[in-house]
């Protein structure tokens, strides 16, 4: 099998680093999995890919012994001034800058099946990040074609017609007593599949986020009673790490606390008016940058989370 090398654009201040990325990239990408020896697999586009990182080169295989030097370029979002953005950002708040410090290595990821991240995201109601992962698989495994590499067997994610000609019986094993999930994802094919949502065209730089985020957020016609499972945190998750919109600002509850905490924002109650309060707010602070800032808010709250639950567990092993 031929190894091919991506060639990474060095930083000292902000280096690439592929263990680093795939652990503190949380609810960016779940189909990553640590193979050993420094080797890592993920499912990209059709594609399953082996790599690992050696200084500024990460060498690669894929199971169809193609060059895609150009998916994970994209992917990794390397064209992104990643020194200049974390500069910005920094200089507008004093916490951000501590999570910069803290985080240098964090990055946001391009998801290249745009589609694929909508499911995922319908998926992730009420779900750990692990749960959501094994979901996600298991669709895959369930509807999608099956990739083999160096004895590994993976399956690509499915694609919205073979969703629909699957139909809802193989969701309906993947989330056994949840019928809205199975319909969300359904509804959501249909979307695309009939031409009521374009998600190619939604990653345009001429498509506002805020159309973007409208589209996204809009009832299948064909199952006006079926909600699709898209809120503003999903739908800014999927702006962001899909659709090319960098100023999306998906607010969850680690982000809300993070920002209370360090007064950076209002302290309004959890609704559907201070979600839209606390993303006009960002985009105030951050502007195009956003998201960048989002994810660094969020990891050091999720860290904040974690560290809070180990003590808890360590106190009390009944407690979780």
């Amino acid at each position: 099998m031929e190894k091919h090398q991506l060639i990474i654009p060095p930083s000292d201040k902000h280096p690439f680093d592929l263990k680093t990325i795939t652990t503190l990239t949380l609810g960016q990408d779940f189909r990553w999995r640590e193979l050993g020896g420094g080797w890592y697999s993920v499912v990209l586009k059709g594609n399953l890919i082996h790599m690992r990182q050696n200084g500024c080169v990460v060498e690669y295989m894929t199971d169809s012994n193609s060059n895609v030097n150009d998916l994970l370029h994209s992917y990794f979002r390397l064209d992104d001034d990643i020194d200049a953005i974390y500069d910005y950002i920094s200089s507008q708040c004093d916490t951000v800058a501590r999570l910069v410090e803290k985080y240098p290595s964090h990055r946001i990821l391009r998801q290249p099946d745009r589609w694929e991240c909508m499911v995922a995201y319908i998926c992730s109601a009420n779900k750990k990040i692990q749960d959501i992962s094994k979901t996600v698989e298991s669709i895959a495994c369930r509807i999608g074609k099956p990739l083999d590499l160096n004895g590994e067997t993976r399956h690509a994610f499915p694609t919205p017609e073979m969703v629909l000609a699957a139909g809802e019986g193989p969701l309906k094993e993947v989330w056994s007593g949840f019928k809205s999930i199975p319909r969300r994802i359904i509804a959501a094919a249909e979307r695309i599949h009939n031409d009521k949502l374009d998600l190619c065209e939604l990653t345009e730089p001429d498509v506002p986020y805020e159309v973007a985020k409208w589209q996204l957020m809009q009832r299948c016609s064909s199952s006006r009673k079926v909600a699709n499972g898209i809120d503003h945190k999903v739908a800014d998750c999927i702006c962001l790490f899909a659709l090319d919109k960098m100023e999306a600002f998906p607010v969850d509850t680690h982000v809300r606390k993070a920002l209370q905490r360090c007064g950076c924002s209002p302290r309004p109650p959890s609704s559907k008016t201070a979600v839209v309060a606390t993303v006009k707010w960002a985009h105030k602070r951050f502007g195009k940058r956003a998201g960048y800032a989002n994810q660094l808010l969020f990891k050091g709250a999720w860290d904040e989370y974690q560290q809070s639950r180990r003590k808890r567990k360590g106190s009390n092993p009944q407690l979780l």
